[in-house]
């Protein structure tokens, strides 16, 4: 098992979350569509990767990331893409005539935008749209033997980009144009949606928690004790890092904060200490090494915790969260009572806190990771 930070590990370099993949295996049994929910590096895009790349019999995955979309028409019309291009559904078109039939009649629609978009004379007097198109296959699609899983990467991200472009209306719109395409789909398509912002804090802040209703929410949690046991033995096995009784279970109680990223990314630089060393890894080298990781070169990863604010929230809820971070940094623990004069705080915390930034304890606020609060103090200056 290769240490991947940074990049989604795939193949043989990802470690399995057994548990939430069977999870995830019930609930599209069930004929349910999903929104997996978990903060930011918690292993997520991995776990729809899995998917997408080892399928149980009877399903076929097409994984599209949706990050940079900022209006309905071309999240659909990316969707459409996806789903032509997809290597899996190519296999499924040459293995069943049916399912061959429909996705040849949506590349021709498909043809058809795309020619009517570049200017070319086309028959129809109303141009047409992907959503109408999409739509259109998620009605014909219908079948008993298989189906077709789209895995939707960071859906609220999307959908904060048309709020910001377009408006709260047109947000809802889509919204109400994906809850309507998932209620007409017979079987043979179902959609796995997922973010690391919170979707039913955007869904309420647009009065709007009615279009995600039908969602069958699956949480993605740290690893436990055992799994990230196993997870630090494996990648430290591969790179033949020796290591003192007692030093693993350290690093965890350590890390507090046991998702993927954070352990790889210290296994990382343990495992470069001891190539450069020769020395077993001990309680010590730990403390060094936790020590160096929050360090201004080292920044590259925890900066963009901090761009990603503006990224993704407006600039006045922006400079709310920094501040909020800011504060549970140089203090460790800040409680509720203390925030509360802050506009739109409340708001704020649960997006920081779905995203993975802070937790809350009987309210009171700390951050999940001691590494990342340690960089915060130093280096995230408002």
């Amino acid at each position: 098992m290769k240490n991947i930070v940074g990049q989604t590990p795939r193949g043989k370099d990802f470690f399995p979350r057994k548990k939430i993949i069977e999870k995830l295996y019930r609930r599209l049994d069930s004929g349910s569509h999903i929104y997996i929910s978990a903060p930011r590096r918690a292993g997520k895009t991995s776990i729809m990767r899995y998917l997408e790349d080892f399928p149980q019999d009877g399903y076929a995955f097409v994984y599209v990331s949706v990050e940079d979309i900022e209006d309905s028409e071309n999240y659909f019309k990316l969707l459409s893409e996806e789903l032509l291009e997809s290597k899996a559904v190519g296999k499924l078109m040459k293995a069943s005539e049916k399912v061959s039939s429909i996705f040849e009649r949506f590349k021709e629609h498909v043809k058809r935008i795309k020619l009517w978009n570049i200017e070319f004379e086309a028959p129809e007097r109303i141009k047409p749209k992907y959503i109408d198109e999409f739509e259109k296959l998620m009605r014909e699609m219908d079948t008993s033997d298989f189906c077709i899983v789209v895995l939707v990467d960071e859906f609220p991200i999307c959908l904060e980009r048309i709020i910001s472009e377009h408006g709260p209306k047109d947000a809802v719109e889509f919204l109400h144009s994906n809850r309507s395409i998932r209620q007409r789909i017979k079987k043979g398509i179902q959609f796995v949606y997922t973010g690391s912002i919170g979707l039913p804090n955007i869904t309420r802040k647009l009065n709007a928690t009615a279009t995600i209703n039908d969602l069958n929410v699956v949480s993605v949690p740290p690893l436990s004790e055992k799994e990230a046991g196993e997870f630090i033995r494996k990648l430290l096995k591969t790179y033949g890092v020796k290591y003192e009784v007692g030093a693993v279970k350290y690093l965890m109680s350590r890390l507090k904060w046991l998702i993927p990223f954070m352990i790889q990314l210290i296994a990382q630089m343990l495992i470069d200490d001891f190539d450069s060393k020769s020395e077993r890894v001990s309680k010590e080298t730990i403390d060094k090494v936790l020590d160096k990781a929050s360090n201004h070169r080292y920044n590259l990863y925890f900066e963009n915790y901090y761009s990603r604010l503006d990224k993704t929230l407006p600039k006045a809820e922006s400079q709310i969260a920094k501040h909020i971070l800011l504060l549970i940094a140089q203090q460790d623990t800040v409680p509720l009572e203390a925030l509360k004069q802050l506009k739109d705080a409340p708001r704020v915390l649960e997006i920081l806190e779905f995203d993975g930034y802070i937790n809350n304890q009987d309210n009171v606020f700390s951050f999940n990771s001691p590494i990342l609060q340690m960089w915060w103090k130093k280096y995230a200056v408002e």
